[in-house]
């Protein structure tokens, strides 16, 4: 019998869990922590939501998989500031990064394009760079929100403080923080990518080792922090939620991780030198940095949420 991952009984015998909780999650990564409190209602806290400074979901049963109490949640997209939330800046700044990528992807891909007559095309690589210091800075802020909320400490029968701000920490076991410190990885990788394309005359080699090969495993990196985060939103290793924003905003961030890939693989420099697949190259990079945008901005109606996704009121 293969038992449902989502869901996981209290743990026995463990004196760090606080009675009547339960936590769950994918592999040895806890996405979730269940309580039964006394007076009868069941309060579920998601690794994700309980990051992001969202209430917990109060629901009418502890059979409810996360995956789908998360479906019920509405959101208010008519607000759109909220600068004293880290979150808020997370999304500004991938969105700025991502809309330089787009710029300069798209003057790579249409070079002769009315549109684009302004940026001079030796401009772009100084665009790129600005783009990938725009994406440093927010992967940052991601990481640093993502080590600061765990929700296995929710089980704890004394959390620390909530006013306690740490900027270094280690959670194996927190998905959130993985995507969070693997994506940040690829950040540098491709502000180390970016700056040695500024670099002249270093050869077809050169080239590949100094351009093409952080690009490389920076693409890597942003796959597998995709990846992660979907895992995360799924509570399994896959899972298909078109109604649920947040899963939404994993998707298409994997598919702009995609598209960062295929770009980093048509850009390989050969003998002569030439690039693999020049036109290939831009126009996936222009593409995935539209899918970073998107993605980007769906992170700040994730923040407002409609009734009755309300703390203290039962969704299910």
């Amino acid at each position: 019998m293969v038992r449902d991952p989502t869901i996981v009984e209290p743990r026995s015998g463990n004196a760090q869990e606080a009675p009547h909780t339960a936590t769950g999650g994918v592999g040895p990564f806890v996405t979730w922590a269940r309580e039964a409190r006394a007076d009868g209602k069941t309060v579920l806290r998601t690794s994700r939501r309980h990051r992001k400074g969202l209430a917990p979901l109060v629901i009418a049963s502890a059979t409810i998989r996360p995956a789908v109490a998360a479906e019920v949640i509405g959101h208010e997209w008519s607000h759109l500031s909220a600068p004293q939330r880290i979150g808020w800046w997370i999304a500004v700044l991938f969105m700025i990064g991502a809309a330089l990528f787009a710029i300069g992807g798209a003057q790579g891909t249409w070079p002769g394009a009315p549109v684009m007559a302004w940026l001079d095309p030796r401009s772009a690589a100084w665009v790129f760079f600005a783009g990938s210091l725009f994406f440093t800075a927010a992967a940052y802020l991601q990481w640093l929100e993502a080590l600061n909320n765990d929700v296995r400490e929710t089980a704890l029968p004394s959390p620390p403080p909530p006013n306690r701000w740490r900027f270094l920490r280690w959670c194996p076991h927190n998905l959130g923080y993985l995507a969070a410190a693997v994506q940040l990885a690829g950040t540098v990788l491709f502000n180390v990518n970016t700056a040695d394309a500024l670099i002249q005359g270093v050869g077809w080699r050169g080239q590949d080792v100094l351009v093409w090969t952080p690009d490389m495993v920076g693409s890597v990196c942003f796959l597998v922090a995709s990846q992660a985060a979907l895992m995360e939103i799924s509570h399994h290793y896959w899972s298909w939620q078109p109604r649920s924003l947040s899963w939404w905003i994993a998707a298409i961030n994997m598919a702009g991780s995609i598209l960062f890939m295929l770009s980093a693989v048509a850009s390989l420099v050969e003998p002569g030198p030439v690039v693999a697949a020049p036109w290939l190259s831009n126009f996936a990079t222009f593409s995935g940095a539209v899918c970073f945008l998107v993605g980007a901005y769906l992170l700040i109606p994730e923040l407002f949420e409609a009734p009755p996704a309300r703390a203290g009121k039962s969704l299910l």
